[in-house]
């Protein structure tokens, strides 16, 4: 299904469109270049009208309202789109970003189910489920659990983002899996987790 079109300033990590309809943040877009499909994150996300752009009272604003109705090219909506890679790549986990911006009148369309499906959810036995893509909650959001044991892991986030329950799961995952997962408990946080074989030192 066509979005709308790639305007004004592109370049190869970010570019506008023009869309048909009103943006969600957070939305996958694919952007159709000739080198493939790349796939697009909506950051923000822009409803302009014409006739209610400068508007000085409430009158004006009442009148221009009904103007606006009768105008179907009244609304404008814009969005900057986030660029993550190119989609072949991203299914085999690597993010490559476009030498060349896509040009001015590239076509961007939403993404489908089955592409966002085998770059965030592969069907392989490494890979755990953590949650669920927030603007396609039937998606699963996987992690490959053998990369982030291999190598040091930071879980970042503002306060009350879930970061101690992603810590939770984690460890709940590995330690059903038989591996073996040291936490330093300093805010007594994770007292309560449900896994067998637990072993609390407490000083």
């Amino acid at each position: 299904m066509s979005l709308g079109f790639v305007v004004g300033e592109s370049k190869p990590n970010v570019v506008t469109i023009q869309s048909s309809r009103a943006l969600p943040i957070g939305e996958y877009v694919i952007i159709e270049v000739e080198e493939g499909k790349i796939v697009g994150l909506v950051e923000t996300s822009f409803v302009t009208s014409a006739a209610l752009s400068d508007v000085r009272n409430y009158d004006e604003a009442e009148e221009s309202i009904e103007l606006a109705e009768l105008n179907r090219r009244d609304k404008s909506y814009t969005g900057k789109i986030l660029i993550l890679g190119f989609l072949e790549m991203l299914r085999k986990g690597k993010a490559i970003l476009p030498a060349i911006p896509p040009l001015p009148g590239t076509k961007v369309i939403k993404a489908t189910k089955i592409d966002l499906g085998e770059i965030f959810a592969p069907e392989k036995d490494e890979w755990l489920k953590i949650g669920n893509l927030l603007r396609n909650q039937d998606i699963d959001s996987k992690i490959n659990l053998n990369k982030i044991v291999a190598r040091h892991l930071g879980i970042l986030a503002m306060t009350g983002m879930g970061k101690s329950n992603l810590v939770s799961l984690l460890a709940s995952k590995i330690a059903r899996l038989s591996g073996t997962v040291i936490i330093f408990d300093f805010h007594n946080e994770y007292a309560d987790l449900d896994i067998q074989k637990i072993n609390v030192i407490d000083e």
